[in-house]
């Protein structure tokens, strides 16, 4: 469980508008920059009333112009996948919102950060947290989405220790889980890309959920360096 509760927010199973400022429509205020993405920017917000939970807010700005269709394809896969599948170890979308000049999701806020491991780690604990990122990209394939983009840095952890799988904006809806798609399409991160993917011609056509294997032997190399 998330050590955060979030705010409450209207009905969040929707894109909603705002037209001057975000934080101030939702009454929330920035707290600190926590981190930088390909299409957006995070950052730890808590309510200006001071009453309510901290939470995280990801932010896809709309300029220059020459990223604004990329970003904007990020946000609304990331919503559309977050707000569709529910599961204890996914990142949930409080709240998804666009104006002029960026969109933005209201998310959890977790206090252990991503799951980059660094030294020796408890084997238990790598076993553990690897199990629940497995039952969520499981849970991903039962309604024919790859994630697409797994890699430690999108794998949070809260304060109960506790992983949860995020950043869905590389995600791929297909027809049925048997359906390969073009190589081009498939893989977020080049050091997280399956074998099958790194030997693949652009338009080959291969299987779009093989990438837990590799996010799983990155953590479990952690047990052995010190």
């Amino acid at each position: 469980m998330a050590l955060f509760q979030p705010t409450k927010f209207e009905n969040p199973y929707t894109i909603h508008k705002f037209e001057d400022d975000f934080y101030q429509k939702y009454n929330l205020k920035k707290v600190q920059f926590l981190g930088e993405g390909m299409a957006g920017k995070v950052y730890l917000v808590k309510p200006k009333s001071g009453r309510g939970r901290w939470q995280a807010v990801k932010e896809f700005s709309h300029y220059p112009t020459e990223v604004r269709e990329r970003n904007m394809k990020h946000f609304v896969m990331e919503t559309t996948v977050m707000q569709l599948v529910s599961h204890p170890h996914l990142v949930p979308c409080h709240l998804a919102a666009s104006g002029h000049d960026y969109s933005a999701i209201v998310m959890p806020y977790y206090p252990q950060g991503d799951l980059v491991l660094s030294g020796r780690q408890e084997p238990n604990r790598v076993h553990r947290l690897m199990s629940q990122v497995a039952r969520a990209v499981e849970h991903l394939h039962k309604w024919n989405i790859a994630h697409n983009d797994i890699k430690l840095e999108n794998v949070f952890v809260d304060g109960s220790d506790d992983a949860h799988l995020g950043d869905m904006g590389f995600a791929l809806r297909l027809k049925d889980p048997l359906e390969l798609s073009p190589a081009w399409r498939v893989g977020g991160t080049k050091v997280y890309w399956s074998p099958e993917k790194l030997a693949a011609n652009p338009h080959d056509k291969i299987d779009a959920f093989k990438a837990f294997d590799v996010i799983s032997l990155t953590a479990l190399n952690s047990l052995t360096h010190l």
